[in-house]
């Protein structure tokens, strides 16, 4: 099996935890998976939440188009989004954020309105592109980080009748807002997430520096470790991820110094090469928290 995958083999994969799962609740939709791999995939179900409103269709003004799905996050007060065109930093305020996504569950864009200034609606385009990652900027420490996301690829934005590619930033006012935007788009509850010092592999060496841990719950109550690998191979830079009924054995050291060590069953090729996860957490309370939980998946 190949580390990297199409998204076409991820739809082939019987359990893979961010398959297209359209029409299940929260209380049906989680994930854990027998599957490891390299994150390229196109399809996702937002799941539903509390606090945001879903409307069956959406039709774009004055011509027919094909049915699509909104899931609205509205946020308390607002996100902010950066990003540089022709070598000028924007800034822009938004209230809330539409998810929209094909009946097939392919995210199409997200809609960005009700402002506070006098900027129009704000469009962030997905169309042709993979499934994107929301991916942290800032390792998690406390409620003092900054929520900020980014996108790792350029994607096409437009705002009034102007279109251009470039990166987005979102930075979120509130770290629940930042959550729902994180779940929603990774089809999937966020269960843990704490920052990392470092991680390595007995067989590859560097993972990550200073990067998140995140533990997300998919269909089925299935659980998956997702972290950005960001070391200095000649591979491009991506996002792992570890389903865990991979994982044989955890070793949590006493001393905070020593890392955690996640003990990989061979059952794919990522795996295989990885043989042991070293993790080195910033906290060390949160640390702890992760062999209690992974423990617990594997005694149970």
């Amino acid at each position: 099996m190949n580390t990297v995958a199409s998204s076409q083999d991820f739809e082939d994969w019987p359990d893979w935890p961010l398959r297209d799962t359209r029409y299940m609740s929260y209380a049906s939709t989680a994930t854990e998976d027998s599957e490891a791999s390299l994150l390229s995939i196109s399809r996702f179900q937002p799941p539903p939440s509390p606090t945001t409103s879903i409307s069956p269709t959406v039709s774009d003004k004055g011509k027919s188009s094909p049915p699509v799905d909104v899931v609205r996050v509205n946020l308390s007060p607002s996100v902010t989004i950066s990003f540089v065109r022709k070598t000028r930093l924007f800034r822009m305020q938004y209230s809330y954020i539409d998810i929209v996504k094909e009946l097939n569950g392919t995210l199409k864009h997200l809609v960005l309105g009700g402002s506070n200034g006098s900027h129009s609606t704000f469009l962030h385009d997905f169309t042709g592109t993979r499934l994107p990652i929301p991916h942290l900027e800032y390792p998690r420490l406390s409620e003092d980080t900054p929520h900020r996301v980014s996108f790792l690829d350029e994607q096409t934005v437009q705002t009034a009748n102007t279109s251009f590619s470039t990166q987005l930033a979102y930075t979120f006012d509130h770290w629940d807002d930042c959550v729902r935007f994180q779940e929603l788009l990774l089809s999937s509850k966020l269960v843990f997430i704490a920052g990392l010092a470092e991680a390595k592999s007995k067989g590859r060496g560097e993972e990550c520096i200073s990067q998140n841990l995140r533990l997300l719950r998919g269909r089925h109550e299935r659980l998956t470790l997702l972290f950005f690998a960001n070391s200095q191979r000649k591979e491009r830079k991506r996002y792992v991820s570890v389903p865990l009924n991979c994982i044989d054995k955890i070793d949590v050291p006493k001393k905070t110094s020593k890392p955690v060590l996640l003990y990989l069953r061979p059952n794919f090729e990522i795996l295989a090469e990885m043989k042991v996860l070293h993790f080195h957490f910033l906290d060390d309370d949160e640390r702890k928290r992760f062999g209690e939980i992974i423990s617990h998946y594997i005694e149970r």
